[in-house]
């Protein structure tokens, strides 16, 4: 399995994470959530789709909900080391570091970036092993439809330019 596809299902299922924490959650917009995998600006809708159609008991709802909340400190301190290196490295571009230092700060980039796709893809195996055979044959096809969708747009995107 490749590394796009790792990372597609591990997005995936952090989004379904994040959907379980939505529905138990009275309020989902919480600056906590909105920071733990959630793009505030989808459509709205569009993740909740996912647990209709796969049907998930409300024990497999608390359940994904206990993992999400398991991984939520990993991830958001990771996802925040990211971020604070990024700004650093827009920093150091626009500022005099010379060649050797951007680009040590560049692959500390990939490190983070690693380290959190690592505890992403824990947190998704986790999650996994909640779903029936069934479930997980109705996410793999829902995730190949995505994937297409994805492809069918970028090849839009770049007709249209």
């Amino acid at each position: 399995m490749s590394i796009r596809r790792i990372s597609a299902l591990a997005v995936l299922m952090l989004t379904l994470g994040s959907t379980v924490a939505a529905i138990a959650v009275p309020n989902p917009l919480e600056a906590e959530t909105i920071a733990q995998n959630q793009r505030p600006n989808r459509p709205a809708g569009r993740e909740g789709g996912m647990f209709e159609k796969l049907n998930l008991s409300a024990d497999q709802q608390q359940q994904m909900q206990a993992v999400r909340e398991r991984y939520k400190d990993q991830v958001s301190q990771r996802m925040q080391a990211v971020r604070q290196a990024r700004q650093e490295l827009d920093t150091m571009m626009s500022g005099t570091a010379n060649a050797s230092e951007i680009r040590e700060k560049h692959r500390q980039i990939i490190g983070l970036r690693q380290q959190l796709e690592e505890v992403r893809f824990e947190s998704t195996l986790a999650m996994r092993e909640l779903l029936t055979a069934e479930q997980r044959s109705q996410l793999a096809q829902m995730m190949q439809q995505r994937r297409q969708n994805a492809k069918n747009r970028m090849q839009n995107r770049q007709k249209a330019q």
